[in-house]
């Protein structure tokens, strides 16, 4: 043997182990109980050496997994077995409740605040005697330093930024009764008062007041006021007036088909009001009841009424002296109403 090879032999440590067996057996060849002996302190050795391997799966472990569920997916079907995307899409739905609930709070809030901003520029609140109930209540009046944009052809004036006709019914938060501001504050005749009391008793109208009214909330008022108007007060103009101001208020919304509703009515009241009452009525005038139906007959179209109406006026030379403005507006808008139904 060569020596090169027998040193590349004493490298391997097998052959090493069986030189030593047989120096030890005095130069026997090892039994097979030496060999097995040998193979085991071989594995010892090889075992510690190596570390031991992890008992948990590793991260990377490749078995199959239930897939979770695509959160970009615009709602998880519910009752599907899947108690996460069942929770997935109840929470979903949940934080979109919440998010529209806090949307709608926060344009409410800045509505209020808008509105709360012009009430409490353009109004303040009063105590006056109920002429019903006798109670104090709580009543808006407007003030006057209102800025006027335009005014309309029957007298409705649209100021900037409020609307101060939401507030020209006043009404009682004990007893419910409710009334133009002119007739609110005026003593009511004995038998009307108890007719009144005793009608209210049992019917249960008042309302909670508010300083701050929406349209809604003026509409409600005014068509109290009408009702009350109905049982105990016999004049149209009144009740005609308050129809109009109910125009107002839904022209200011621009709600053209409750104006004209409530303009239908105004105007038939208006009517039977020149046909069977004595003016003046409170502070109106004949002729500027005559002007105010020829103006809404126009706005409703019925043009011949119109003319009927403003004719009235126009005939009368003595209103070029007495009420002139009203005279001419009568004049320039029967001038119109004659130039439209020349041209239909």
């Amino acid at each position: 043997m060569q020596k090169e090879e027998l040193i590349q032999l004493l490298h391997d440590p097998d052959v090493c182990q069986e030189i030593f067996l047989i120096v030890k057996n005095g130069g026997k060849p090892p039994t097979a109980t030496d060999l097995n002996k040998l193979a085991a302190i071989k594995a010892a050795l090889q075992k510690k050496a190596t570390p031991e391997e992890p008992k948990t799966p590793p991260l990377s472990d490749t078995s199959p997994k239930k897939p979770l569920p695509n959160i970009k997916d615009e709602g998880v079907p519910a009752g599907t077995g899947d108690v996460f995307s069942d929770k997935l899409a109840l929470l979903r739905n949940q934080v979109q409740k919440t998010n529209e609930e806090r949307a709608a709070k926060a344009k409410a809030a800045e509505e209020k605040k808008a509105a709360g901003g012009a009430a409490e520029k353009y109004t303040f609140v009063l105590e006056r005697p109920c002429p019903v109930c006798g109670l104090t209540t709580h009543v808006v009046k407007c003030k006057s330093r209102l800025i006027a944009e335009k005014t309309d052809l029957d007298l409705c004036i649209h100021y900037k930024d409020f609307n101060p006709y939401l507030y020209r019914v006043w009404a009682c938060e004990h007893c419910g009764y409710a009334a133009d501001e002119q007739k609110f504050i005026r003593r009511l005749p004995e038998k009307t008062q108890e007719k009144l009391l005793q009608f209210l008793q049992t019917s249960n109208l008042a309302l909670p007041f508010v300083e701050e009214r929406t349209s809604q909330q003026a509409i409600q008022y005014l068509e109290m006021a009408i009702l009350f108007n109905e049982l105990a007060d016999p004049s149209p103009n009144r009740r005609a007036n308050l129809y109009l101001i109910m125009a107002w208020i839904h022209r200011y919304d621009g709600n053209a088909e409750k104006e004209r509703a409530a303009l239908d009515k105004a105007a038939e009241l208006f009517d039977l009001s020149l046909d069977t009452e004595n003016y003046p009525v409170d502070k109106m005038s004949d002729t500027m009841a005559t002007y105010l139906t020829g103006a809404i007959h126009v706005l409703r179209q019925d043009y011949d009424k119109a003319t009927r109406h403003l004719s009235r006026i126009i005939s009368n030379q003595g209103l070029r002296s007495t009420a002139p403005k009203l005279y001419e507006m009568a004049r320039d808008m029967w001038q119109d109403v004659k130039d439209a139904k020349a041209k239909g």
